[in-house]
């Protein structure tokens, strides 16, 4: 899945990494916090009940860096040909 992603005043459209459920990220991000800061910032979401939300953040390039982008979704099946619910997110560690 790829999404829109500004960098440096440029859009760029950037594949996310392996879909995967709420369960996945949860277990992902719990993995990486034993050794950095973690947060998930949640950017973009389809919900097939309301609009479309797009979220804009700003990384502190001395103190944030992206770690990934994910797609996430109830399941790992991502239908490209009926509307359903997902987001993507953006996985950042946080220096010291």
């Amino acid at each position: 899945m790829y999404v829109p992603v500004e960098v440096n005043e440029e859009e760029k459209e950037i594949r996310t990494s392996v879909n995967i459920n709420q369960e996945q990220l949860d277990d992902y991000i719990q993995r990486l916090n034993k050794e950095f800061e973690i947060e998930f910032y949640e950017l973009f979401s389809k919900n097939t009940n309301e609009n479309e939300e797009e979220i804009e953040i700003k990384l502190n390039k001395e103190k944030q860096k992206l770690i990934r982008l994910v797609a996430v979704k109830n399941d790992k099946k991502f239908s490209k040909t009926k509307k359903e619910n997902y987001k993507i997110g953006a996985i950042i560690s946080n220096q010291k």
